[in-house]
């Protein structure tokens, strides 16, 4: 899919800007040599004076005076290219030669340089909600997960498990469109390993998504009661690539974010696009929260994964304070 239509519009409203400058920067060039070059002036106001004449002889049918004046012109033209040429005006420079800057490619497909800013201007967005370079697969560190043995493994094997799955996630991101839920209590790094996940599959030309549930349903219920028309919220979380819900189960429960909880998950499952979902939540309390259809198309569409500790918050609190 790329990016979604807001960020698009940004990115080209930002070639558009760097299309203005550049040719900003050539008039500013070119008027300068005109006015230390009066003979310049002269021959563009001989070659605008031969268009004219020139269109006026072709509709009166004489086609001497055609020839003429375009030999003229021609002669104007190479004299002018000449003089240029002695005065070393630099044609006009493009950030980007492929697109001129326009965007937009001869054959009407967008450019790789507006794809390029839109994901520099999506990282930024998501940058905004959460820390994202600061979160990465090879910072999670497992040393914060003991080896004593919790119920049939230990937490240490555990997290080391689904690391693995996450790095194959991200790596396969465009070969298999998969959703992954994080089950487990607080600063057990599901966050973390989300935006790992995020920093990876932004790395090609993908778009993600992040947000707390509730700040989801917060924007979407602007939109909705809005009146503006605007889809591009809906647009963008129901159809980006990657979409990351962080905190589910700790929204209002309404009847709105019932709806717009189901609306995201089944549409994006109809769709065959991924959804990465953390909850603090068990999976009885999930199934008790939700109604029976969110549940089941949570249940039945993702992988489940469980995530096992002590809250890593608090282990680094503990040790900064014994470090004092």
């Amino acid at each position: 899919m790329g990016f979604n239509s807001g960020v698009y519009r940004e990115a080209f409203e930002q070639k558009k800007r760097e299309q203005h400058n550049a040719r900003l920067k050539y008039e500013k060039l070119r008027d300068e040599l005109y006015s230390a070059n009066p003979r310049l002036e002269e021959l563009e106001r001989e070659l605008r004076s031969i268009g004219a004449a020139s269109a006026m002889a072709a509709i009166s049918g004489n086609e001497n005076a055609v020839l003429e004046m375009q030999n003229r012109a021609l002669a104007l033209k190479t004299e002018k290219d000449t003089l240029l040429g002695d005065l070393s005006l630099p044609s006009l420079q493009f950030d980007c030669a492929a697109c001129e800057d326009s965007g937009y490619l001869p054959n009407g497909q967008i450019c790789d340089c507006v794809k390029a800013i839109a994901k520099q201007i999506a990282r930024k967005k998501l940058c905004e909600e959460m820390p994202i370079d600061d979160c990465r697969f090879d910072n999670f560190d497992l040393s914060y997960y003991p080896e004593k043995e919790q119920g049939s493994t230990t937490p240490r094997k555990r997290m080391t498990q689904i690391l693995k799955v996450c790095r194959e996630f991200a790596d396969n991101f465009d070969l298999h469109r998969d959703n992954l839920l994080f089950l487990g209590g607080t600063g057990l790094g599901k966050t973390h390993l989300s935006l790992a996940i995020a920093n990876e599959v932004l790395r090609g030309d993908r778009s993600v998504v992040y947000g707390s549930i509730q700040n989801l349903i917060n924007k979407l219920s602007a939109e909705t009661f809005s009146y503006s028309g605007s889809t591009d919220i809906s647009d963008s979380i129901l159809g980006c690539d990657l979409l990351i819900i962080d905190d589910l189960g700790t929204e209002m429960a309404t009847s709105f974010s019932q709806s717009c909880i189901y609306n995201i998950i089944n549409t994006r499952i109809m769709r065959g696009l991924s959804t990465v979902i953390s909850t603090n939540l068990t999976l009885e309390e999930l199934e008790k929260q939700y109604t029976a259809r969110v549940a089941s198309r949570i249940l039945g569409s993702y992988t489940l994964l469980g995530f096992l500790g002590a809250d890593i918050r608090q282990q680094k609190a503990v040790a900064a304070i014994k470090n004092r």
